[in-house]
Formats: structure tokens, sequence, C-alpha cells
């Protein structure tokens, strides 16, 4: 289950989740700061839909969060290790929210938003530009 698996190559599905993801980005806009676990979990999100978008663009696919940061890191080097460990601690802090209702401090996003929205600006250009080719 937690494998990466060759399907065929999907861009319209691709440019679907890039979409949902530019969406998801524009509501974060407006969600109250004190709702801090509502926009890690959301800031996740958007980084789960570009990742797969890539992932269909390349035809490739997997259920699992895990792999699909660790095939972004092995086939795209867009981003350092650093920025490629947050994605991970999203990951993380998201899978607490969403299944334990886990509450994460306002000091999370203080530390990393900066470099969150940087993340995200990286994702989105190269989900771009991969579509584009």
């Amino acid at each position: 289950m937690d494998d990466i698996f060759r399907i065929t190559k999907d861009t319209a599905r691709a440019i679907d989740l890039i979409e949902m993801a530019k969406e998801r980005r524009e509501i974060l806009k407006i969600l109250p700061h004190d709702k801090t676990y509502k926009i890690v979990e959301d800031y996740y999100e958007i980084v789960k839909e570009l990742l797969t978008a890539l992932m269909y663009i390349d035809g490739y696919k997997t259920l699992s969060h895990v792999k699909f940061i660790e095939y972004f890191a092995a086939h795209y080097r867009d981003l350092d290790d650093q920025q490629l460990r947050l994605l991970d601690t999203l990951r993380k802090h998201r899978h607490g929210i969403v299944y334990y209702g886990k509450k994460i401090g306002q000091e999370f996003l203080l530390n990393h938003e900066k470099e969150i929205k940087t993340v995200l600006t990286i994702l989105f250009s190269v989900t771009e530009r991969k579509v584009k080719q």
C-alpha cells in the first residue's frame, strides 16, 4: 500500500489539483489567525495537492503521504533538506489534527509560516512549469 506505482499520466487531474490548491491558498488569506490548527492543516493540504499533481504529471501515484514527499525529494531538487523536513513536520501536525484533534500552538506559525509560504511558492512554480512541458 505504501509503494509508489506507475499510472497513466493524467495532466487534467493534475490541473484540477493545482486549481484546488490555489483556491485553498486564497481561503487561507481570510482565515482567522487564531485558528492555527486549521491554517496548518490547510497548508499541508496544499502541499499534498501539489505533490500529488506532480506525481500525476509524471505518471505515478501513491497512497502514502510519506512516499509522495520522498518521491519529490528523489526526483526534484527545488527544495533543500530543511524545507523537506518542514513538509514532513506539516504532515505530522496534520495527522495529529485530523486523527487526534490535536491543536497546534500559534508559536509554530510564528516560527515557520514565512518558510511555509516560501515552500508553497516553490511548489506552485514547479507544478506550473511541469504542466506547461
